[in-house]
């Protein structure tokens, strides 16, 4: 059975998502891929499964890291 943990962000992981799409000069509508990316990150996970994996990597290594498309 499968099972799922809710991850929490908080006004912090807000600040700096919103920081990271200003520096990185993306729009607006790219901060939704941002805060599923910081909540990848916040709960350390392995992989972050998408079948839009321009959308996650543009966001940096850290992020980049975890993408993989499904195969």
């Amino acid at each position: 059975m499968s099972s799922f943990n809710k991850v929490v962000l908080t006004a912090e992981d807000y600040q700096a998502t919103v920081s990271k799409m200003v520096s990185l000069n993306l729009p607006l509508g790219g901060i939704y891929d941002g805060l599923i990316a910081q909540a990848a990150l916040k709960a350390d996970v392995d992989v972050l499964l998408t079948i839009n994996p321009n959308d996650f990597t543009r966001l940096g290594d850290d992020a980049r890291r975890l993408v993989q498309v499904p195969g």
